[in-house]
């Protein structure tokens, strides 16, 4: 593999954690929340697996997404869960300081100082999705987010997306499956703010029906090898990014 790429990898929803001065405002609306709406089960888990195997920082969001989600622009309408949006500005703009501001500036700063030692980024950001949602089975055990119209990263992604297959066929893994990897989100945000800049940003979506938690050294083995391998590829090298 080219000796210039680094890895950073976060996790945005890595906590079920609701801070003891809001769990007031949530304590009832948590009890009508479906766990996948709290945070990512087995994510922090997977998070914390490639970070043994690949030589990277990690980063863990420390609070729920319902207090703020980490993973969400401030425009975004699934920004403030609806109890955060009736408490007082002021408060919000609190809840900001201590966790959604130093949480993306952290994770901004470890890939700035990367691409100033002239490396090449490849951010992996680490979530989990529920197998059915409102009625619809998803059918893929692992979804590769990228941004198909990035040159560098469609490359990557398809070469990856063959070894992941070929390493574990019994595993069913998808582009940008169940979500896109241009809708709102912390990667394609960076994407955007780093476009001039060797960063490549992928989302690493595990479906919930997988053993995560217990199975996570294996399935974290399985996105090293084969992202190394990805690396390393003629096809890779020859694309000459």
């Amino acid at each position: 593999m080219r000796g210039d790429y680094s890895f950073v990898i976060s996790c945005e929803h890595a906590s079920a954690e609701i801070p003891g001065p809001w769990r007031p405002v949530l304590a009832d609306y948590v009890t009508t929340r479906e766990e996948h709406e709290i945070w990512d089960p087995g994510a922090k888990q997977m998070a914390q697996e490639l970070g043994r195997l690949l030589p990277s920082s990690v980063f863990l969001g420390e609070a729920s997404r319902l207090l703020v989600d980490l993973n969400r622009s401030l425009n975004h309408r699934a920004f403030f869960s609806p109890p955060m949006m009736d408490i007082p500005a002021a408060q919000r703009t609190e809840i900001l300081c201590r966790y959604y501001y130093p949480y993306r500036h952290r994770v901004l700063r470890e890939i700035e100082a990367l691409l100033d030692e002239k490396r090449r980024v490849v951010h992996l950001s680490v979530h989990s999705f529920v197998p059915v949602i409102r009625g619809t089975t998803r059918k893929n055990d692992f979804g590769l987010l990228f941004d198909p119209w990035h040159k560098e990263e469609n490359k990557i992604a398809e070469v990856w997306l063959h070894y992941l297959r070929q390493k574990d066929r019994a595993l069913v893994c998808l582009p940008n499956h169940p979500y896109l990897g241009i809708s709102d989100g912390h990667v394609p945000t960076l994407r955007k703010h780093l476009a001039r800049c060797p960063y490549f940003g992928f989302e690493l979506e595990f479906n919930q029906k997988l053993p995560l938690s217990e199975k996570a050294p294996r399935y974290a083995r399985w996105i090293q090898e084969t992202l190394m391998h990805t690396l390393e590829s003629k096809a890779v090298a020859q694309a000459g990014f």
